[in-house]
């Protein structure tokens, strides 16, 4: 066989291998694609789905859910702050679900100061050593840190937990109860029991809310029994 052959011969084999490994390629790249829409819609459909344990976890975000009187402590601070006829300088402290934040909001006439209070019945006041007001609100939101960087996984003691930054770091925010680790392995849609060690992705009270929701479904029972004590 002459080299001209041999040449035409190794010519078209190639583009029989080329085809071969482009369709192989092509058809790897498509299982690759389903799998994800599966896990993804997997997870979705857990998500969307309220358990019926964890409520007490879990935070009911509601325009009846703010106070609209002052109590009588309240009361009893804008009094002294009147009384003393002083210019305080003020800080607001926000308690959210996730999350702390202070702000200086500047020195505020006493009168001021006793209308902002006025204004705001669901917050409270205290005067620290320095004569400096601190004023103090509870927010059932997700602080603007957490929306950036926080992630539900699976914690020391297999506890549901919310991590600052992916469950890998170890940067724990707070714990809610124990799972049932061999329960959530055999009963869970594939990939999403892997998803969740890995980290989910918690960017609204949303989602903070269902993925509690969804996982107290695998709680273990004693957990189940102190939830409504500890949340």
């Amino acid at each position: 066989m002459n080299r001209f052959k041999l040449k035409k011969q190794f010519r078209r084999r190639w583009r029989q291998w080329r085809k071969a490994l482009w369709t192989f390629f092509m058809a790897g790249a498509a299982a690759f694609a389903f799998y994800t829409v599966i896990l993804s819609d997997n997870l979705e459909d857990l998500l969307t789905d309220e358990g019926p344990a964890a409520m007490e976890a879990m935070v009911q975000v509601t325009e009846g859910d703010s106070k609209d009187e002052l109590s009588q402590q309240q009361k009893k601070f804008i009094g002294t702050v009147r009384s003393t006829g002083l210019n305080r300088e003020v800080h607001l402290l926000t308690n959210y679900v996730c999350g702390v934040e202070t702000a200086l909001l500047g020195n505020y006439r006493a009168e001021d100061l006793a209308s902002l209070l006025e204004q705001h019945p669901d917050w409270s006041g205290r005067l620290n050593a320095k004569g400096e007001v601190w004023l103090e609100r509870e927010v059932a939101d997700l602080s603007p840190m957490c929306k950036k960087n926080s992630y539900m996984g699976i914690g020391s003691g297999k506890q549901l937990t919310l991590f600052e930054g992916p469950p890998q770091k170890e940067k724990v925010i707070r714990t809610f109860f124990q799972l049932d680790i061999g329960s959530m392995e055999t009963s869970l849609p594939e990939g999403v029991f892997q998803q969740l060690r890995e980290g989910i992705r918690i960017q609204d009270i949303e989602e903070y809310n269902s993925v509690i929701s969804t996982f107290s479904d695998y709680a273990v029972e004693q957990t189940r029994k102190v939830m409504g004590q500890e949340y």
